[in-house]
């Protein structure tokens, strides 16, 4: 049982890594995006872009976290988790994304297509990331 979850703890540590990797280039992508937006289009697309890839990136944080939980990686002695602070973190997520979209769309100062492609960041960093291994790859071969 315990080498059970030592080889958890060790996979879930590979994941770690893989994990702040595709948040690194979701950042990248997201400054890339940000001074495009600012570059091509306007100051409020600009600041939609960031304001959606600063709440997908949170959002991940969250729900990186409550796995964590979930499994039991993130324990301390033992200690089970919160069963209503964890649905409220899942609700809180959940409700994040709602308020910012309906407060784009109804302040209507802000672009909800900019706004989309910040959520789409962590697409991007997976694609990203894919590519990256396949050249990898191919340069050791």
């Amino acid at each position: 049982m315990q080498q059970a979850y030592s080889e958890t703890l060790q996979t879930a540590g590979k994941e770690k890594e893989g994990l702040s990797r595709l948040t690194r280039n979701a950042c990248l992508i997201l400054i890339v995006m940000t001074l495009g937006a600012y570059l091509f289009w306007t100051w409020g697309t600009a600041l939609s872009v960031l304001i959606g890839g600063a709440i997908s990136l949170l959002n991940l944080r969250w729900l990186s976290r409550a796995v964590d939980q979930i499994l039991g990686l993130g324990m301390v002695e033992g200690q089970r988790i919160n069963l209503g602070r964890f649905l409220a973190g899942y609700l809180g997520r959940l409700l994040l994304i709602l308020v910012g979209l309906f407060a784009m769309i109804y302040l209507s100062f802000l672009s909800l297509i900019g706004a989309l492609m910040g959520f789409s960041i962590f697409v991007l960093a997976g694609c990203l990331e894919a590519i990256l291994l396949l050249v990898r790859r191919q340069r050791n071969s």
